[in-house]
C-alpha cells in the first residue's frame, strides 16, 4: 500500500496539471467576491449546539473562517489559515509540525485542543496531540472552519479544553466547483491538490486528494554560551524531505425525502517531525492511518431528526525515536549530551479508535425552543510502540437546548454532558448562556462553561528509557496511571455591534480558571535515584503528574469591514494576563501578552486579486515566570529568548480571461525578515533547542471547474 501511495503522490502534480490543460474548455467561471456582512452573520454553524444555528445567535463565542477567506489567503496549511484569528496561537516547531491552541495555552506537544472534521474527532488518543499535516483533506474541500473560543465539554466531552476547531467540508451534493491546485516554492515545497465532485439527483461523490513535499531544513538558533540545537537535527541524514500523501473519498445517497446517508473513507501516509524538544525524539516518524465514517440523518417529523455517526480510525507509526550513543559522541561540539539509545531500535505501534454517537435534534413552540440530546461511545485500543498495550472506553450522555423568549429580546442556552471514562471515572461539563438583543445591530452574550481533559494513553502508560551521554545518566520515562482529569471553568462576556451594513465590531472579556494541570517534571524529581556501582550509571525517573492550578484573563477585540463585494478588511487583537500557568514543571506555555492581526483582500475588475495580512506576536509577560533560579539569564530562559516577531504575508492572483476558472498566483510568507524563531525550548541538561523559520515563496495555479 505504501509503495502504491508513493507512486500516486509522485505523479499527482503532473496529473493535476494535465487535467487543467485537457478540461479547461469545460470550466465554469468562479466567484472571487467577498461575503457581505449580512451573509457572514447568517452563516449556519453546528459547533454551538451540535445542530444548525445562525452565527449571530450562537449561545457560545464562535469565530468562522469561510472558504473564500481560505482561497484568498495564500495559506498552504490549516494552521496557517487559523493564524488570522486573535484567539488562535500557532507554533511552527518544524517543517511538518505545527501546534495550535486557543487563548494562550499552547505548548509543544499540545494536548489541550479538540479538533473535529465534520464532527468526527481528529484528536489522537494515543499521544493526545493533533497531527495537523496528516489530515486526509485538502484546503479546497473546506467549506468553513468553526472555532469555539474557550471550553466546550458540554457539547463534545473530554479534551474540548482550550476550545474546539470544527472543520466543515463541502457538501457532496453542493454547488461549489471542483478544484485543482498545483504549486511549488522555496524549501523544496511541492504541493498538488485535487477536489472533485459530481452529483446527480439522489446520488453523488467527491474526492479530496493531496500530495505535499517539503525539505526538513536544520538551522541553528543563537544562544550565547549554550548549546545551539535545531529541532530537526538528524544524526544520520539520509533523506531530508518530508512527504505526505492524503486522500478522502465520500459518497452520499438520498433514497427518499427523509433519509440521508453519507459515507467517507480516508487515508494518509508519510513522514512527520514529532516531539522536537529537549529530551525527546527528533528522528522523523513514519505515520500512516485510515478511517471510515458513516453519517445517517433521518427526518422523523417536521420538527425533529435522528442522527447517527460512526467513525473507525487506525493510526500506525514507526520511528527510531533517538540516535545511537556512538553517533552522539561522534557529533560536533554542542551535541554531546543529546539523548540516545545503546542499541538500534525501531519503535512501532498501532492504535484503533471507534467512535459512535446517536442524537435527536428537535424544535418546538414555532422553533423558539431548539434542543439536542443523545449518547456517545468511544473505544481506544493500543498495541506496542512507546506505550504499553492498553485500551480505554468512554461512554457519554449529553443534552442542550436554547429558548428564545417572547419578544425576541432574550435567548437562553443550557447544556450538560457526563462522560464515564474507564480510567478516570466520571466527569461533567456544562454551559449556561444568556443572549440579549436590544436592537437588530447589537448582541450581548454572557456565558459560563466548565470543561475537562482526560489524560492520553501516552501520559498514562508510556515506557521509554534512554541515555544522556557524558553524564553517566539514564532516564526512565514512564506514564502515571493514577492521573486525574484537568478542569477549566470559564466566564465570557461578549458584545457584538454592527455599524450600518458594512462594519462589525466585537469585544470580549473572559476569565479562565484551571485545576490539576498535568505536567512532566524534570528527571529525578519524582522517584528515588538508582545507582549501579558496576557501571557508575545513575537512573532517574520522570513521569506525568497533576501539578498546578492557574488562571487566565484576557480581552479580545475584532473588527470586520466589508465596504463592497470587492474589498474586505479585518483587524483583531488579544491581550492576556495569565497567573501561575507557567509554574508547571516541565511545561512552558506559549501565552503572548499581546497579539495583533490585520488583513485585506481586494479584487480588481481586471482579474487580479490581492491579499495581504500581518501578524504581530508578542512575548509572554515576565511576571508569569517565578522560577528564574532554574533557568540562566532571566526569569525564564525559554521565553526570555522567545522574542516578539511580526510576520507579513501576501498573495497575488490573476484570473485568466481565456480559460474560465483558472487563476495563476504567487504567495510570499514572512516577507519582512529572512527568519524568525517561533519556538524555543530549554532543558537543564541539553540547555536549548529551537528552529528558525525562514522567508517562503510559492507560486502555482488553481483551477475551478
Amino acid at each position: 500500500m505504501k509503495a502504491v501511495l508513493a507512486k500516486i503522490g509522485r505523479f499527482l502534480p503532473t496529473l493535476l496539471l494535465g487535467l487543467v490543460l485537457v478540461a479547461a474548455d469545460e470550466a465554469d467561471d468562479f466567484d472571487l467576491g467577498n461575503l457581505s456582512l449580512e451573509e457572514l452573520l447568517d452563516i449556519e454553524v453546528v459547533s454551538a449546539t451540535r445542530s444548525s444555528s445562525k452565527l449571530s445567535e450562537s449561545p457560545i463565542p464562535i469565530s468562522v473562517i469561510t472558504a473564500k477567506d481560505i482561497a484568498a489567503s495564500g495559506a498552504d496549511s490549516i494552521p496557517a489559515v487559523l493564524s488570522r484569528l486573535a484567539e488562535i496561537d500557532v507554533l511552527d516547531v518544524g517543517a511538518s509540525q505545527s501546534e495550535v491552541s486557543i487563548r494562550g495555552k499552547n505548548i509543544n506537544f499540545n494536548r489541550r485542543l479538540l479538533v473535529l472534521i465534520d464532527g468526527r474527532p481528529e484528536y489522537n488518543d494515543l499521544f493526545g496531540v493533533t497531527l495537523w499535516h496528516a489530515f486526509p483533506i485538502g484546503l479546497e474541500d473546506i467549506e468553513r472552519i468553526e472555532v469555539v473560543r474557550g471550553p466546550a465539554s458540554a457539547l463534545f466531552g473530554a479534551n474540548a479544553f482550550s476550545g474546539v476547531i470544527n472543520i466543515i467540508t463541502k457538501a457532496t451534493d453542493g454547488e461549489q466547483p471542483s478544484v485543482v491546485h498545483v504549486a511549488g516554492g522555496s524549501q523544496g515545497r511541492q504541493d498538488g491538490r485535487l477536489f472533485y465532485r459530481r452529483a446527480k439527483e439522489h446520488f453523488g461523490f467527491k474526492i479530496s486528494a493531496n500530495r505535499q513535499t517539503v525539505e526538513s531544513f536544520e538551522t541553528d538558533v543563537p544562544f550565547a554560551g549554550f548549546n545551539r540545537l535545531p529541532t530537526s537535527y538528524n544524526f544520520n541524514p539520509d533523506d531530508d524531505s518530508l512527504d505526505m500523501t492524503r486522500a478522502t473519498l465520500s459518497f452520499f445517497w438520498r433514497p427518499n425525502d427523509r433519509l440521508n446517508i453519507d459515507v467517507s473513507a480516508g487515508l494518509y501516509d508519510g513522514e512527520l517531525e514529532l516531539f522536537p524538544q529537549p529530551g525527546l525524539p527528533r528522528e522523523d516518524w513514519e505515520v500512516n492511518g485510515d478511517n471510515l465514517y458513516l453519517r445517517l440523518n433521518y427526518q422523523v417529523n417536521e420538527g425533529g431528526a435522528l442522527q447517527f455517526n460512526a467513525y473507525l480510525n487506525t493510526f500506525d507509526y514507526e520511528t527510531p525515536l533517538l540516535p545511537l550513543t556512538e553517533d552522539v559522541l561522534a557529533a560536533p561540539d554542542g551535541y554531546a549530551f543529546y539523548p540516545s539509545l545503546n542499541e538500534a531500535t525501531l519503535f512501532n505501534g498501532s492504535t484503533d479508535t471507534l467512535n459512535m454517537s446517536l442524537q435527536y435534534v428537535g424544535s418546538t413552540s414555532n422553533e423558539r425552543v431548539n434542543y439536542v440530546f443523545g449518547v456517545e461511545s468511544r473505544n481506544i485500543e493500543n498495541e506496542g510502540g512507546l506505550v504499553a498495550d492498553s485500551d480505554k472506553d468512554i461512554n457519554s450522555v449529553f443534552g442542550n437546548f436554547t429558548y428564545r423568549l417572547p419578544g425576541d429580546k432574550w435567548l437562553l442556552g443550557l447544556g450538560v454532558r457526563v462522560d464515564d471514562d474507564s480510567i478516570t471515572d466520571q466527569d461533567t461539563g456544562y454551559t449556561a448562556s444568556l443572549l440579549y438583543f436590544p436592537n437588530k445591530d447589537v448582541t450581548v452574550r454572557l456565558s459560563a462553561r466548565r470543561a475537562f481533559r482526560a489524560p492520553s494513553l501516552f501520559e498514562l502508560f508510556s515506557q521509554v528509557e534512554f541515555n544522556v551521554p557524558n553524564q553517566n545518566n539514564r532516564v526512565r520515562f514512564q506514564g502515571n496511571g493514577a492521573l486525574e482529569v484537568e478542569t477549566i471553568d470559564t466566564v465570557d462576556f461578549t458584545v457584538t455591534y454592527n455599524i450600518g451594513e458594512t462594519i462589525q465590531f466585537t469585544g470580549e472579556l473572559f476569565f479562565e480558571q484551571y485545576a490539576d494541570l498535568i505536567g512532566n517534571p524534570d528527571s529525578g524529581l519524582l522517584a528515588d535515584i538508582e545507582f549501579d556501582p558496576e557501571t557508575n550509571v545513575f537512573t532517574t525517573t520522570t513521569s506525568f503528574q497533576n501539578l498546578s492550578d492557574a488562571d487566565n484573563m484576557g480581552v479580545q477585540l475584532g473588527l470586520v469591514w466589508v465596504p463592497n463585494e470587492k474589498v474586505s478588511l479585518y483587524a483583531n487583537t488579544m491581550w492576556l494576563d495569565p497567573q501561575d500557568l507557567n509554574d508547571l514543571s516541565g511545561e512552558t506555555f506559549f501565552s503572548p501578552e499581546l497579539k495583533i492581526n490585520l488583513g485585506v483582500t481586494y479584487t480588481l475588475p481586471s482579474g487580479f486579486r490581492a491579499n495581504m495580512d500581518a501578524h504581530y506576536v508578542g512575548k509572554t509577560s515576565e511576571d508569569e515566570f517565578k522560577t528564574g533560579d532554574l533557568s540562566p539569564g532571566g526569569p525564564n530562559f525559554t521565553r526570555d529568548n522567545q522574542e516578539s516577531y511580526t510576520i507579513l504575508n501576501a498573495k497575488i492572483g490573476y484570473r485568466l480571461a481565456k480559460v474560465k476558472g483558472l487563476e495563476l498566483f504567487v504567495a510570499g510568507r514572512n516577507l519582512l525578515d529572512d527568519d524568525y524563531v517561533a519556538y524555543y525550548e530549554f532543558d537543564t541538561v541539553l540547555n536549548a533547542t529551537g528552529e528558525r523559520m525562514g522567508r517562503g515563496v510559492e507560486g502555482g495555479l488553481s483551477w475551478k471547474f
